[in-house]
C-alpha cells in the first residue's frame, strides 16, 4: 500500500471510522465504487513495482552490454557482440542494437555483389524500427495508469453523490433527527472522494516517474545506436 492510502486509513481511524463499518453500512452502489477503487489501487501497486524492476534490471544489464559491446565491435568480432545482446536480454538496448548489427551483416552480403550498395541506410531504418519497438514495450500499461490518475477521482466523486442523495432521501423520510448521525452520514459519502483522490495522486505522481524513464531510455538506446553507426562508417570508409 502506497504512502497516501495509508495516509487515508489513519485519516479514517482518526475521524471514527472504521472501514469495515463504512462498507457495510454503504449503499449497494457505493460499495461496487469502492471496490473497484480498491481494484485500480491494487492495479496501480502491481503495475508500479513490474515496470520499476523491469527498468533496474535493464539499465543494470544496459551497463554491462554496452562496454562488451563496443568493445568487440570495434574489434571486428561480431559474433561476440552478438553473444553479449543474447546474453544481456534483459536489456532493452540490446534488442535494439543486435537488431542492427543483423542487418549490417546482412547488406555487407548484399554489396559483394553490387560495390556500390548503400550499407549504412538499411541499418539506420532497422534501427528505427526497433527502437519503436521497444517504446511501444515500455509503454504497456500506461495508458491504463494515465486513466486511472484521470477517472479515479470523477469515480470517488460519483459516490460521494450517491452517498449524499441518500442522506437527504433518508433526511426526507425522517426528519432532521440527530445532528451528528447527519454528520456522520455526510462524512461517510466523502469517504469515496478521498479514496478516489488516494487513487489518483500516486497514480498521476508514477505516470510522470515512468514516463521520464522511458523517454531516459530511448535517449540511451538512440546514443549508443549512433556509437555503432559510426563504427559501421568508419569501417565502411576503410573499406
Amino acid at each position: 500500500m502506497n504512502l497516501l492510502s495509508s495516509t487515508f486509513v489513519l485519516g479514517l481511524s482518526e475521524g471514527g471510522f472504521s472501514i469495515k463499518e463504512l462498507f457495510m453500512q454503504a449503499t449497494i452502489a457505493n460499495k461496487i465504487i469502492m471496490l473497484f477503487l480498491v481494484f485500480m489501487l491494487a492495479y496501480q501497486i502491481y503495475y508500479v513495482i513490474e515496470r520499476m524492476v523491469m527498468f533496474a534490471q535493464s539499465n543494470g544489464a544496459s551497463e554491462k552490454f554496452l562496454k562488451l559491446f563496443m568493445d568487440t565491435l570495434r574489434r571486428g568480432d561480431f559474433e561476440a557482440s552478438k553473444r553479449a545482446a543474447t546474453t544481456h536480454q534483459k536489456s532493452h538496448i540490446a534488442l535494439v542494437l543486435k537488431h542492427g548489427l543483423d542487418i549490417f551483416q546482412y547488406e555487407k552480403q548484399l554489396k559483394l555483389t553490387n560495390a556500390n550498395h548503400d550499407v549504412i541506410q538499411p541499418v539506420e531504418r532497422a534501427i528505427e524500427r526497433g527502437t519503436a519497438e521497444v517504446t511501444e514495450l515500455l509503454k504497456k500499461g500506461m495508458a491504463t495508469l494515465a486513466t486511472i490518475a484521470s477517472l479515479s477521482p470523477f469515480i470517488g466523486l460519483l459516490g460521494t453523490v450517491i452517498g449524499i442523495i441518500a442522506v437527504f432521501s433518508d433526511l426526507k423520510q425522517k426528519g432532521a433527527g440527530d445532528i451528528n448521525a447527519l454528520a456522520g452520514s455526510i462524512g461517510e459519502a466523502l469517504v469515496t472522494t478521498a479514496l478516489g483522490l488516494a487513487v489518483a495522486i500516486p497514480a498521476a505522481w508514477f505516470y510522470n516517474i515512468l514516463t521520464n524513464k522511458q523517454d531516459q531510455m530511448i535517449m540511451n538506446i538512440n546514443n549508443a545506436a549512433s556509437q555503432m553507426i559510426d563504427e559501421f562508417i568508419r569501417r565502411e570508409s576503410q573499406a
